[in-house]
């Protein structure tokens, strides 16, 4: 279709009476009629808005119309160039049976989203389309096979006014919607075009200028159209693999936004082709929300490195491999402060490899929570080191009856079962053997030294988002009311018979595990907790009743699900199992570990939990481990722990991303978990 025929009787027959129909921006002309079988003609007219091809396009895929032919053209306007017309005419694909209600609807939103477009520009209607486009996309199947070249041809020489772009490859549904998507971000016009579809290949040529009506001859502008072209389309055919399409189209368009800024960085940006570095972008971006924010946004120039060396990902460190590595980077670092920042950014990179090898499916939950944990502890222990090396100038090491004080870091929580996951927090204890002094040129006593200590550490190890990695220091004597660091003297007076610690701490101690620090201080204080949790005295049930259902009432909303503190949830089984360990780890110190399924596999095999009854629980351990990691890698904190409406679309995601067929069958095995959970202990909903 060109431009003589837009001037021909023949065209004002067919199309003008829609044109008259198109007075200012919130009116839209719309005809669809029959063009072959199972093939219907679409034809739109409006004024021309930013966006608004992205919102056609869009609203056609979500409708499942696939796109045979286009041609689409933007009309001058000799009166007011700002109400330029657009005539868009489709040849699409529709499923007989559902044609006639996807054509009605697709009417109604297209005329919704226009009104909404012209009031409050594209802004007030992409994220309703994004929706309404991914659903089409998740209901595809995964491409397996390998992606076909993107051909790219940009002609600057045919016309005097416009750039021509054309693009041949295999076909892809939804890729006209991208494009515009990707297009509006390059502020880029589409003048004219024409998309035509045969044997599974398409043919597609667009005429576009800048926003000022130009040729684009820019040669940044013009390597950015080519990332557009090839990767958008790329990105476009591995959608489905995404848990949440919608998400994953919004946070590309961000990620390109921001790569895009810099040229350097778009020429890196179009280089990633290969099938499995377009597979795990995919992936991430529908899964993440807070690896997003955490890591992409602020280290997107170290992601691309990361993702495209697929060895890279596939490597598994463990904990020797990691200090071995952290130890040479840090050597590098001249000043203390840079050897400080060598660290934390070791953490953050270790820390996304390790989510994005379980969020690509190249590590179960054992081995995630494993190299989290392991993580944790060399970069604790080097925390722990670079503070001491703070502090000496001002004070000097401390010192306990003529020699170096020794000093203890022990994990708790999570941390310190080796059960760590997304957002894990690192809740730990500071202890030190005993009184004495300094022998700097400023010495103090050594319980300043360690206080000061423990705020170095806390300043040194440095918290990009509340959860992740935060340091929870409230295990210690007293809590929040107690010394930062105590000592040993101290903790066997708190833990001792007639101390002060309350009964519900012997089920937080059993979780207690030595990450730095001096070995035989350490065996020390597991002594004094072994004494305390695993003294023979009998377990206050009535005691944790009442704390678990005080849990179930304060920590949790009214009419909905937590997946830690509702009755029958995971703290049922922890709780259940530490109880366990309490009652039967006097007599039989095998018992004594601080992983719930490594404590699960020692009371079954000394039978005190029959078999079928341990397979039971490992499966409902499972499901909300599982489901909480899932959660925690979208919202990115520990504290929001509440299930999605069953019925919501976050819902729906939640269910793709652990592999459910359908909601319903991850609703199923919820309740089935809830159910064997809330057995374990005696609560009241």
């Amino acid at each position: 279709m060109d431009a003589e025929f837009f001037n021909s009787a023949e065209f004002i027959d067919r199309f003008d009476g829609l044109l008259q129909q198109v007075a200012g921006p919130r009116d839209l002309a719309l005809r669809w009629q029959p063009a072959a079988v199972g093939q219907w003609q679409l034809v739109v007219a409006t004024t021309d808005k930013d966006g608004l091809l992205t919102v056609i396009a869009g609203l056609l895929t979500a409708h499942g119309a696939d796109i045979c032919s286009g041609d689409l053209l933007t009309l001058p306007s000799e009166a007011d160039s700002r109400q330029r017309k657009i005539l868009d005419l489709f040849r699409v694909e529709l499923a007989e049976d559902e044609a006639q209600n996807a054509m009605q609807r697709y009417a109604e939103e297209l005329r919704s989203c226009n009104e909404q477009l012209a009031a409050g520009g594209i802004e007030a209607v992409r994220d309703l389309v994004i929706e309404r486009t991914a659903r089409r996309f998740a209901a595809r199947s995964a491409a397996q096979e390998q992606l076909l070249p993107v051909e790219i041809v940009i002609d600057n020489e045919s016309s005097e006014t416009d750039t021509i772009l054309q693009i041949t490859s295999q076909d892809i549904p939804g890729f006209l919607f991208a494009f515009a998507n990707a297009l509006s971000l390059l502020a880029i016009n589409i003048e004219q075009a024409t998309v035509r579809t045969e044997a599974g290949m398409v043919q597609d040529v667009f005429v576009i200028r800048d926003l000022r009506g130009r040729k684009i001859e820019d040669q940044d502008k013009l390597r950015e159209l080519r990332f557009a072209c090839a990767l958008i389309k790329q990105f476009a055919y591995l959608l489905p693999h995404s848990p949440n399409p919608g998400q994953a189209i919004r946070q590309f368009r961000d990620l390109a936004s921001r790569m895009l800024e810099n040229p350097q960085q778009a020429a890196d940006l179009t280089s990633i082709q290969s099938v499995s570095t377009l597979q795990i972008l995919a992936e991430v971006m529908g899964v993440s929300r807070f690896l997003w924010e955490d890591f992409l946004r602020m280290q997107h120039e170290n992601l691309f490195p990361l993702i495209r060396d697929r060895a890279e990902i596939d490597r598994s460190f463990d904990k020797n491999e990691l200090a071995i590595l952290l130890q040479q980077q840090l050597a590098a670092g001249e000043e203390l402060q840079e050897r400080v920042q060598i660290l934390n950014d070791f953490k953050d990179r270790e820390m996304f490899r390790i989510d994005l090898r379980h969020i690509t499916g190249l590590c179960g939950d054992v081995e995630f929570a494993r190299g989290l944990s392991d993580l944790a502890d060399v970069v604790v222990a080097a925390a722990a080191e670079l503070s001491h090396a703070q502090l000496a100038p001002r004070f000097g090491r401390p010192q306990l009856a003529g020699r170096p004080c020794p000093w203890a870091i022990l994990a708790a929580g999570k941390f310190g079962g080796r059960e760590m996951g997304f957002a894990s927090d690192l809740e730990l204890l500071f202890v030190y053997e005993g009184p004495g002094r300094s022998d700097g040129h400023r010495p103090v006593d050594n319980s300043r030294y360690f206080e000061e200590f423990v705020r170095t550490f806390l300043r040194t190890l440095k918290v990009r988002k509340e959860g992740i990695f935060e340091i929870d220091l409230r295990l210690r004597p007293f809590g929040s009311k107690g010394t930062l660091a105590s000592a040993l003297s101290a903790l066997q007076d708190y833990y001792a018979p007639d101390g002060q610690a309350e009964s519900f701490e012997r089920m937080a101690m059993i979780k207690l595990r030595p990450v730095a620090g001096d070995d035989e201080l350490c065996s020390e204080v597991l002594a004094v907790r072994d004494a305390f949790v695993y003294s023979g005295r009998p377990f206050d049930y009535q005691n944790l009743l009442h704390l678990r259902q005080r849990m179930a009432t304060e920590l949790t909303g009214s009419g909905t699900v937590n997946l830690k503190y509702s009755v029958g949830a995971l703290v049922d089984i922890e709780f259940f199992l530490q109880a366990q360990q309490i009652e039967h780890g006097a007599e039989n110190p095998h018992l004594r570990v601080p992983n719930s399924m490594q404590a699960l596999k020692r009371l079954q095999e000394a039978g005190l939990i029959a078999g079928e009854q341990a397979d039971r629980i490992r499966r409902a351990y499972r499901c909300f481990r599982r489901t909480i990691d899932a959660l925690r890698a979208v919202r990115g904190h520990a504290k929001d722990l509440t299930l999605p409406d069953p019925a919501s679309a976050d819902y729906r995601y939640l269910a793709r991303r652990l592999g459910f067929a359908d909601p319903e069958s991850l609703s199923r095995e919820i309740a089935w978990s809830r159910e064997l959970s809330r057995g374990l202990l005696t609560l009241q909903e």
